[in-house]
């Protein structure tokens, strides 16, 4: 039996057509607002020299995968060099907060042949990582022609795994290593014949201790509450939230950190008195919401409170990793669509919340209680960078 024709498809479209993915990068990057001399990176042509030695190449495709690889790619950093590709600016910026020496950015290359080409003749990686989700089927193709061994990392649930069944099997029998965040999820990928080595949750492994933001004294006294990995549909009930909390408390404090920082820059109305980190502000007693619109400091306001909010899970996104929250201390609240991290939220204690009113009697009630213990699974630490220097020594 041949290839899907959906892959078939694409392929074609990739040979035939370049130019479209080309334009749908160069907007793609406009829109993102990323360095305009950065642009061709993401046709292939790299803005900076290969380091000589080992060179390790993972693909995470925004904020959120950079994220969830960070406890990996702190190992991996003592083997060999990284590059970190992403397809967005906010997982530019969150490669530049995790401050890893030994650690390249640069764009992910459009899928087509000539980009794949020129990115894998300049780097020349040893080994192909892709996290979560992403597999590109033209990369995969020329990493199998040039023998680059290949994994896909903490697999995820996937819509493709359901809707296209031939399609994903033919991608998944591509990789040499693949592991997966959760046993259903290695169920899924062994249902459809490619066999799952490793069984761990890496976003579970993330533990940053960190000191409280410098604020003055009374207002780090203020009750205060998190929103975590927000999107445009979580900010309308978290602003009428807070109006309800203010009622009974005229003091709380709401901090809102967004899955992508600048589109809170771009808030068209916000019915409460804000201020913005990237801007150097500081809440003062009129202040009743301030947002972390930067990486890198999301846990100094988790130790500054333990109730939060994670976003993305009140219309149809599936949610977002509770961990970074749980592991330290965090009351969690959430929306009901909990799909994308289920294995997670199922060791967490949590609450569903889906209007103002519940979050708030949610969020006043949580100030009540002391602050829970940090949550951490028994997870199998160091399994996936173990099963990843094993496919790495098979180089050398």
């Amino acid at each position: 039996m041949g290839q899907p024709l959906m892959l078939v498809g694409y392929l074609a479209l990739g040979r035939i057509a370049p130019l479209f993915w080309r334009l749908a990068a160069s907007a793609a990057h406009r829109k993102q607002g990323a360095q305009a001399n950065r642009l061709t990176e993401r046709f292939g042509k790299p803005t900076a020299p290969r380091p000589a030695g080992p060179l390790l190449w993972m693909h995470a495709e925004s904020v959120g995968e950079v994220k969830g690889m960070a406890p990996l790619l702190r190992v991996l950093s003592a083997k060999a060099h990284i590059l970190l590709t992403t397809n967005t600016q906010t997982g530019a910026d969150q490669a530049e907060a995790l401050d890893l020496s030994g650690l390249t950015h640069q764009f992910k290359p459009v899928d087509t042949l000539a980009a794949s080409n020129s990115f894998l003749d300049h780097w020349q990686p040893d080994i192909a990582l892709f996290a979560e989700s992403d597999m590109p089927p033209g990369m995969l193709q020329m990493l199998g022609k040039r023998r680059i061994p290949k994994a896909l990392i903490a697999a995820r649930p996937s819509k493709t795994r359901s809707k296209a069944p031939r399609t994903a099997a033919a991608l998944l029998e591509q990789f040499d290593l693949i592991t997966a965040s959760s046993g259903k999820v290695a169920e899924d990928i062994e249902n459809l014949g490619a066999p799952v080595s490793v069984i761990e949750d890496l976003k579970a492994q993330q533990r940053e201790p960190a000191a409280p933001l410098d604020w003055p004294e009374e207002q780090l006294r203020r009750p205060l509450w998190l929103a975590v990995s927000t999107h445009p549909e979580d900010h309308a009930l978290l602003f009428a939230a807070q109006k309800a909390i203010m009622a009974q408390r005229p003091d709380a404090l709401l901090a809102i950190a967004p899955r992508h920082p600048q589109q809170a820059r771009t808030w068209a109305q916000c019915p409460l008195e804000h201020v913005f980190f990237s801007k150097g502000g500081v809440p003062d007693h009129s202040t009743h919401l301030f947002v972390m619109d930067a990486f890198g400091h999301l846990p100094r306001l988790h130790a500054m409170s333990h109730v939060s909010f994670i976003g993305g899970a009140l219309g149809e996104r599936g949610g977002h990793s509770p961990w970074e929250a749980a592991a330290a201390g965090s009351v969690i609240l959430t929306g009901p669509d909990l799909s994308n991290n289920a294995p997670a939220y199922a060791q967490i204690p949590h609450q569903i919340v889906d209007d103002a009113a519940s979050l708030s009697e949610a969020v006043l009630a949580a100030w009540q209680t002391p602050r829970p213990a940090p949550a951490l699974p028994d997870t199998a630490q160091g399994a996936t960078a173990r099963a990843v220097f094993a496919l790495l020594e098979q180089q050398r």
